[in-house]
């Protein structure tokens, strides 16, 4: 995915792995490790989740983000501010949470 491509998406939405809306694209960051997530904010939620980047896909026609994961665990996923620098820690943490290799 290429990073630079994704500040074209913010405010845009987010469908989990069966194509159904999770919410918007807040924030993203990329990790010291060169590491990219995704600060996702579920409908009807005023906080924003962190979910890794490795099963996000870009698509233009649609404008929106699609993620290999289940809506429900990005409801569930760690909490972060989008203006906060993401620590490895939380970066761990949300790689647990969705199952994905650090």
């Amino acid at each position: 995915m290429q990073i630079s491509r994704l500040e074209d998406f913010i405010d845009e939405e987010v469908w989990d792995h069966r194509g159904r809306p999770i919410g918007v694209l807040a924030c993203y960051w990329e990790s010291a490790s060169n590491h990219l997530f995704l600060g996702v904010k579920p409908e009807g939620d005023e906080e924003v989740r962190v979910v890794p980047g490795s099963g996000a896909h870009l698509d233009e026609a649609h404008s929106c983000v699609k993620i290999d994961f289940p809506g429900a665990d990005v409801r569930t996923a760690p909490v972060f501010d989008c203006d906060a620098e993401l620590r490895p820690r939380l970066e761990g943490e949300a790689n647990e949470h969705f199952a994905v290799p650090s």
